[in-house]
């Protein structure tokens, strides 16, 4: 791998942070739009209590052609994943995870990684 290839967000563990796929229709900018509001159904009570939580300005696209926005997020874990994920439920969006070389999403799907096309940008 030369030095400017990036790796694919989730395929490697870091301690003290996660990350988290959310499906996108594509037809906003992920960062003007769909992050906010993702990250933003709690601002009045906030579930998570510290840290925070980026875009890793990569995309993934399912062979099924789905589209999902890569975020990451460190602090409170388990309350930023708690955050994201009823968040995307109440937008009615899927999340993913990685688990070895597939990504497995919320929906009971599963696809591996080499079937998936990464675009970072």
């Amino acid at each position: 791998m030369s030095k400017f290839e990036r790796i694919i967000p989730g395929t490697i563990n870091i301690e003290n942070s996660e990350v988290l796929y959310i499906s996108d229709s594509g037809n906003d900018d992920f960062n003007d739009s769909l992050f906010y509001k993702v990250t933003s159904q709690f601002d009045n009570q906030p579930i998570a209590q510290s840290g925070g939580v980026v875009n890793e300005n990569c995309k993934l696209w399912l062979p099924t052609n789905e589209l999902f926005n890569c975020l990451s997020y460190k602090g409170d874990v388990e309350g930023w994943r708690k955050e994201i994920t009823q968040g995307a439920k109440i937008l009615d969006l899927i999340t993913g995870k990685i688990v070895c070389d597939k990504i497995e999403l919320s929906d009971n799907r599963t696809y591996l990684l080499s079937d998936c096309k990464i675009e970072f940008y």
